[in-house]
């Protein structure tokens, strides 16, 4: 039963960690209509600024939370000028490979910068177990859980409430009709990148202390949080939520009842299952194979 418990745990912390990132992704492609492959290097990015306010300045680490989340919104925001806007008027695939060159400068940057040599940036929540009767949970890992949950629902408030969060839901919906009434695009688009990249900082700054920092930590998670948007349903925010928690809870259980060899295969086994038996994932719209 300790085993399940953990299991859980450890389930729901993954979950988090693709669903701040997934959530990105998925805002990026239902606004900008554009697939971000550089996206887990949002995350990668937000976990070196962790790791030198926390390990190298000994930042305290709420206040390196907020400037993981602050530093990788601005890069968003740079990113959307200097990666998206120049190719904002030529075709899809031209989007596509500008995102995929910048994963790659990205990453070999950061071996440049930061070598190549693993590190680590532990808080001191890592550090601290929460005891349940023999059920010990790491305090990092509830934080991380807590505050996801808090950022979906501020998330949920700042799109529903808000009048660019609502311009945001209207070009989502129709593009050419929003832009008709007035709406700003290229400002909406600057948002939803600082936002989709303030969101994977958050995720770095929760996740990255119970893990090793590397530059290439970020192209694997791209990948899955691309599957976790297509079981979602691509361009759904609420599926993608769903679809990050279950693809956490899968790999987990997989681990120990399966194998950890096979661990990081299971993400892609049920984005293909899904694209088998539902095209169109939990919420989105039918998107073939």
């Amino acid at each position: 039963m300790d085993l399940f418990v953990d299991q859980v745990v450890n389930g729901l912390t993954l979950g988090s960690t693709y669903a701040l990132v997934a959530i990105g992704l998925s805002l990026i492609f239902g606004i900008v209509r554009l697939i971000n492959f550089a996206h887990g290097e949002f995350f990668m990015l937000g976990a070196y600024i962790l790791f030198f306010a926390t390990a190298q300045a000994s930042v305290p680490y709420p206040i390196t939370v907020l400037l993981c989340v602050v530093g990788m919104a601005a890069f968003g925001a740079v990113f959307d000028k200097v990666v998206y806007e120049p190719v904002i008027k030529r075709r899809w695939s031209a989007q596509l490979v500008a995102t995929l060159a910048a994963s790659v400068i990205l990453s070999n940057a950061a071996i440049v910068l930061f070598g190549g040599t693993q590190r680590g940036a532990p808080t001191s929540f890592s550090n601290q177990t929460l005891v349940i009767g023999s059920v010990h949970v790491s305090y990092q890992r509830v934080l991380a859980i807590v505050v996801t949950l808090l950022a979906f629902f501020l998330l949920d408030q700042f799109v529903t409430r808000t009048h660019v969060g609502r311009a945001m839901r209207g070009v989502s919906q129709n593009r050419e009709a929003a832009e008709v009434l007035g709406i700003d695009i290229r400002f909406i688009a600057l948002v939803t990148f600082a936002l989709s990249a303030g969101l994977a900082g958050l995720a770095a700054a929760l996740v990255a202390p119970l893990q090793t920092i590397s530059p290439t930590m970020g192209a694997l998670l791209t990948l899955k949080a691309f599957a976790v948007v297509v079981i979602g349903g691509l361009g759904k925010v609420t599926g993608a939520i769903y679809a990050a928690f279950f693809v956490g809870l899968a790999e987990a259980f997989a681990t120990v009842y399966i194998s950890t060899e096979y661990k990081d295969a299971v993400a892609f086994l049920l984005m293909i299952a899904f694209l088998v038996l539902r095209p169109r994932g939990l919420y989105g719209h039918k998107v073939g194979i």
